[in-house]
């Protein structure tokens, strides 16, 4: 079953909003910076694994690298000083990896998001739909969906549509571009 294509652009834009809280901790020199970092990576390495990305090799190989700090060798450095380093070193690279997987994903969805736009003002045009306001919201982002499933003419963006997103995905670009003046 594939997963919502939406929720994880949200979550992966999510992680990426907390970044710039990282690199304010490294420059504030705070004592858990490193901590925070593995957390951070920890948490996004479960949200790739969710999706079954495979990145998420990536993002643990850097991880790695962090952690190996503790077992190293170097008797001249403080093992928390070089940890403090190989992260911080490793920040650009961890953050790159997160916005790799975002981009084609975020494009994907807002030429879906367009398409969306489209097809709701080709049915708004037609008239053929009337919001109802003692029906539930969801029964007119029901109806058009069959709307747009059932013309013939639409259904090129159907394909393009249901080949990208989840029905739950398409259904929610639908609430959030509809103009209910236009029903």
């Amino acid at each position: 079953m594939r997963k919502s294509t939406l929720n994880l652009v949200m979550s992966l834009k999510g992680k990426l909003l907390e970044f710039p809280e990282l690199v304010n901790s490294l420059e504030k020199k705070e004592i858990l910076f490193v901590h925070q970092l593995i957390l951070w990576i920890n948490k996004t390495e479960e949200l790739l694994i969710a999706y079954n990305i495979s990145e998420v090799s990536e993002l643990a190989g850097l991880r790695s690298k962090i952690i190996s700090t503790k077992y190293s060798e170097h008797k001249s450095t403080s093992i928390k000083k070089l940890q403090l380093r190989i992260a911080s070193e490793l920040l650009y690279d961890i953050q790159h990896i997160v916005l790799k997987v975002l981009t084609p994903n975020e494009l994907k969805v807002e030429e879906c998001r367009d398409l969306v736009k489209q097809l709701l003002l080709i049915v708004s045009q037609t008239s053929a739909i009337r919001y109802n306001q003692e029906l539930p919201f969801i029964n007119l982002i029901h109806d058009i969906w069959q709307y747009i499933v059932s013309n013939e003419q639409l259904k090129p963006g159907v394909i393009k549509l249901k080949t990208t997103l989840t029905l739950n995905d398409i259904q929610m670009l639908i609430a959030e571009e509809i103009n209910l003046e236009d029903f």
